[in-house]
């Protein structure tokens, strides 16, 4: 994952909602993207709030971050500390990222797995919620979460990682999924166009 300068995300949520402001009204359903290192994003983040679904989208390039006004679709500059935002390049920091979960945690390898034809190492590891909050820009909650990683055997890049919230709710928990792929396919991320 290191040596990757750009790739492409889905984050798809599932179970007890996840709420992304206070007091709750938008909860966070699907996110996809790309990343380019070391801090540009694009996306476009589904929420739903009383009853409707929306798309909202979000580009971030170092501090300025932007997103579209949910009424009319207009991009809008984030004043700084301003609203929420969620910030996907969060996911490859290498101090808080998917990397630092990779190297500072207790793993163990599970059966291997194929996707597209490719191989992969299951890594499965139990640890508190906010170790891993970091990745969700400190949505996930604490408490116990119960992490899968699914590596490439060929191109060891992590294509694939499982997030199951375990005191969410105990019938129905939150449950993350989240998939990277075109690795080194995204050339640049512009700023959008502010009317």
């Amino acid at each position: 994952m290191l040596s990757a300068h750009s790739l492409h995300f889905i984050m798809e949520l599932a179970g007890r909602l996840v709420y992304l402001d206070s007091p709750p009204t938008m909860a966070l359903k699907r996110a996809e993207g790309d990343v380019v290192r070391p801090d540009r994003v694009r996306a476009i983040v589904k929420v739903s709030s009383f009853g409707l679904t929306s798309e909202l989208g979000i580009i971030g390039i170092g501090d300025d971050q932007y997103i579209t006004n949910p009424f009319n679709q207009q991009w809008e500059k984030l004043a700084s500390g301003v609203g929420w935002y969620f910030d996907p390049a969060l996911l490859f920091d290498p101090q808080v990222g998917i990397e630092a979960i990779l190297t500072e945690s207790e793993w163990s390898f599970g059966v291997e797995e194929e996707i597209e034809e490719q191989l992969h190492h299951r890594l499965h590891g139990l640890m508190p919620g906010e170790r891993i909050a970091p990745l969700t820009s400190g949505v996930i909650g604490a408490g116990q979460v119960e992490v899968d990683i699914l590596v490439g055997q060929q191109d060891s890049y992590v294509h694939r990682v499982h997030i199951v919230e375990l005191e969410s709710d105990p019938e129905n928990p939150t449950r993350w999924l989240i998939e990277f792929s075109g690795f080194d396919t995204i050339e640049e991320i512009q700023p959008p166009p502010i009317p």
